[in-house]
């Protein structure tokens, strides 16, 4: 065989590897264009993170095995098997809101196949699960009560978890409905609010959502809520830029505004006006910009003598502190906003001997009694907030009992804005929207006799508030009897403390 027809051969025989091999270089790179044309015409749907029994929010806390298998029974529908579990975890853990929210589901669901005729209405919250874990629980508190109170009654639920054997009688309100609550998990991060907005307008049974924890994610997720008409009410955002924002978007705390006006008139009772006044707070954030420039409009010409910026990558609080005390400061004001800017704030509690020091709601948290309680007592932190617990406060007697704990006021917030929702629903007449939600929220007379005073609201979502119902002032003091230090109501706010 000559050498010519070896190649000829020898090229016939690579010849079909070859186009396969070209072939299927094509496929690839034809399917990497379809796929990359597919994401262009069809965006990625972000992966949302809520349940209303089948998962846990808090995957990276304690979790009991009776929940683990409460939550395996709930998402294969085993409706009866998931209530007693989810009572057991309750009977050692009392004090598991989202437990609480999972077992008042699981009852729902289990009554509806039980009793055809029953009627589920739905609702959810939104909470900072995976940024702000503890807030998210204070939150879910005030939800999960005012849900249990609706269907089955808290001494029912009380019952039930104290003695897992017990028969649940539970009749549900408003001619045997039941509450369901979504959890949702928004992170603390505005964009992921904004999604979670998206989803919700788009399950229809969903007829208010209580959210978001900050303003500035209430204000990206609000514009959703209101371009599709769906009810929000946030027990916890404060922002100027939240008043009149939209017809759907309600609030329940007061504004920023309201406690700048509040500390504000407190230094003009303690004759703080000719002391200087220097700032630590963070810059573009909603909440702390708008507290800061509520409260400098009221010093009008003094102004901040310093500004300690709390995300600065540099910031010292030893640094912050003698700055503002070379400019005349007397006075500090402190915002932050999120727990690494809160562990900051702490820094400069720490450090601030010789200065008075006052504060927004952010920084009513047991952080800052439990690592600079002593320090906060020693430089008079005076801190304004929506609600405070009280001896006298029937509310704060029954929650206390009820999670064998204490409660603060964003729980109060939450169970106020459960309570404002169902009580308009209840107003319907059964006859269900998310259109007639919003026009009942805020007709003139609507009202709620909530745990943080009279609640109504104007056309436009904002709360109409009497002096009575204002912000309340706390200090940092030693209790009496255990010594440690705790956030304690101020005599002279002690008169507003009226549920």
């Amino acid at each position: 065989m000559t050498q010519q027809n070896i190649w000829y051969r020898f090229l016939q025989r690579a010849k079909l590897p070859l186009e396969l091999a070209g072939l299927s270089i094509a496929a690839i790179l034809l399917l990497k264009d379809v796929d990359q044309l597919i994401k262009t015409i069809i965006p990625e749907i972000p992966k949302i993170n809520s349940s209303i029994g089948e998962k846990t929010m808090f995957p990276s806390g304690k979790i009991s095995s009776e929940k683990k298998l409460g939550m395996e029974d709930f998402n294969n529908k085993r409706f009866s098997s998931a209530i007693y579990q989810f009572r057991k975890s309750l009977n050692s853990y009392k004090n598991d809101p989202e437990t609480v929210i999972f077992l008042n589901n699981a009852i729902a669901k289990q009554t509806k196949i039980l009793n055809q005729t029953g009627k589920i209405l739905q609702i959810a919250v939104s909470i900072p699960a995976a940024g702000e874990p503890n807030i998210a629980q204070e939150i879910l508190r005030g939800v999960a009560q005012f849900q249990s109170e609706f269907n089955c009654g808290l001494s029912e639920i009380s019952l039930a978890v104290e003695d897992t054997q017990s028969k649940l009688n539970c009749q549900g309100s408003l001619n045997n409905k039941f509450l369901q609550v979504t959890i949702t998990d928004d992170k603390y991060q505005p964009e992921t609010a904004k999604q979670i907005a998206e989803y919700l307008v788009k399950k229809r049974e969903i007829l208010a959502v209580i959210g978001h924890y900050s303003s500035e994610m209430t204000l990206q997720a609000g514009q959703v809520y209101n371009k599709n008409k769906l009810v929000v009410i946030s027990p916890t955002s404060t922002s100027t830029r939240l008043s009149n924002f939209g017809k759907f978007v309600f609030k329940i705390p007061p504004s920023d505004r309201i406690a700048a006006e509040t500390l504000f008139n407190y230094l003009n009772q303690e004759i703080f006006l000719e002391k200087s006044v220097a700032v630590a707070y963070v810059p573009n954030n909603e909440y702390s910009e708008s507290l800061t420039r509520e409260f400098e409009m009221l010093l009008k010409m003094k102004k901040f003598v310093h500004k300690c910026y709390l995300d600065a990558g540099n910031f010292s609080a030893q640094d912050c502190v003698e700055q503002a005390k070379n400019q005349g400061a007397e006075l500090m004001l402190l915002v932050p906003a999120t727990d690494i800017t809160l562990t900051k704030a702490i820094g400069v509690i720490d450090n601030a001997k010789g200065l008075e020091l006052l504060g927004g709601d952010s920084i009513y948290n047991y952080r800052v009694v439990n690592d600079a309680g002593e320090e906060a007592a020693q430089n008079n932190l005076t801190v304004a907030i929506p609600w405070h617990r009280h001896p006298n406060s029937e509310f704060n007697q029954t929650a206390q009992k009820f999670w064998n704990a204490e409660i603060n006021w964003r729980t109060a917030t939450s169970y106020d804005a459960t309570q404002t929702i169902m009580k308009a629903v209840d107003e319907m007449a059964g006859n269900y929207s998310r259109q007639k939600l919003q026009r009942i929220l805020s007709s003139p007379d609507f009202l709620v006799e909530g745990v943080t005073g009279k609640i109504r609201f104007s056309e436009l979502g904002d709360r109409q508030f009497l002096d009575i119902d204002k912000s309340v002032l706390v200090q940092v003091k030693p209790n009496a009897k255990s010594g440690k230090y705790e956030f304690i109501i101020l005599e002279e706010g002690s008169s507003t403390i009226n549920n």
